[in-house]
């Protein structure tokens, strides 16, 4: 009874908690909106109620009010990259306007007309015209920006993907390992070069994950990215080992599980397999590649019944799908005799 008690002071006072929190913020901003209302042309008041909205991710909001400054005061050319951002990220979001994009390339083009020395906006610039395969002229910005400012490992991430996108490897590595001399800690950096050095079937790749797995140890991308190295080298104990650390992380992993039935089946230890494939199945039960595998092992351990049904059952999943319909008409070919 005690500790029920104590359980309920504790809602209590975190609600309490709560409740004054969301107070303060409405409390700041009334502030903010009261001291607009009496000087409703004082742009940096209106200003400090756009950095308060996005930092409280209210963007609709910002931005509004940034629109509202620029008609006030067209010469205050930092509310172009504010506004810009606003809206790449924006255009960044599922079904976003498709006007987002040119609307932050006009507020970029306005800023740099007015300054072109301003590194953020030359590496924002860079990244739009990045996202729509403007490489060239990504290129360029992304190169301005860097000249003003060499210190950003971000936009020498940009610049890898941009030389990655272009097949050219050299230029893309050293890109990511000057993001990791300015920021040792960057796991994208990391990752991408891992990617690159398994492209190659390289083992470099493995001490790329590894890095990447010693800043951040419960990345199932690098976990699986790791596993599958292995497993695309044949190095099947460390590719099982890889795959259990990740099952470890991500009990669910329909993926980790399939590829644990494949090398199983490559062991020829075909039970083990369907055991894995049904796994994959319980995890994403529309996955009817796992279906299809679970068939051909428990047509190889003689359980033609059960074949059949997981065949059928991958082609109610996808009704094209080549490997499970050929399956089946050589399973009913081979047991003419078998009756339905």
């Amino acid at each position: 009874m005690r500790l029920i008690s104590s359980f309920i002071i504790f809602l209590f006072i975190l609600s309490c908690g709560n409740a004054d929190k969301h107070q303060k913020s409405k409390s700041e901003i009334s502030n903010l909106s009261n001291a607009i209302k009496e000087d409703p042309t004082n742009v940096d008041l209106i200003l400090n109620r756009v950095k308060y909205n996005i930092r409280n991710k209210r963007f609709d909001s910002a931005l509004f009010d940034l629109k509202q400054c620029l008609s006030l005061d067209s010469n205050r050319v930092e509310l172009h990259y504010m506004i810009a951002k606003i809206y790449f990220d924006f255009s960044k979001k599922p079904n976003a306007n498709r006007k987002y994009p040119g609307l932050a390339k006009f507020h970029l083009e306005k800023y740099l007309k007015k300054n072109n020395s301003n590194y953020l906006v030359h590496a924002l610039y860079g990244e739009l015209l990045l996202a729509y395969k403007n490489y060239k002229q990504s290129l360029y910005h992304l190169n301005q920006s860097l000249s003003i400012n060499y210190n950003q490992e971000k936009t020498h991430m940009l610049m890898g993907f941009l030389f990655n996108e272009l097949g050219k490897e050299t230029e893309a590595i050293n890109c990511f390992r000057n993001a990791i001399l300015i920021q040792p800690e960057y796991t994208e950096a990391y990752v991408q070069l891992g990617q690159i050095f398994h492209s190659r079937l390289d083992t470099m790749a493995v001490t790329y994950y590894d890095n990447a797995l010693q800043i951040s140890p419960n990345n199932e991308l690098v976990l699986y990215n790791k596993a599958v190295f292995y497993q695309e080298t044949g190095n099947w104990n460390k590719s099982l080992a890889a795959y259990a650390d990740l099952l470890n992380v991500s009990p669910f992993h329909a993926n980790a599980h399939y590829n644990l039935g494949f090398i199983h089946m490559e062991l020829k230890l075909f039970d083990v397999a369907v055991n894995n494939f049904s796994d994959a199945i319980y995890s994403d039960n529309l996955f009817y590649e796992a279906y299809y595998s679970r068939g051909v092992c428990y047509e190889t351990l003689g359980n033609i019944m059960q074949a059949e049904v997981d065949y059928k059952r991958a082609i109610e999943i996808d009704s094209n799908y080549v490997y499970a319909i050929e399956a089946l008409l050589e399973l009913k070919e081979k047991n003419k005799n078998y009756k339905n």
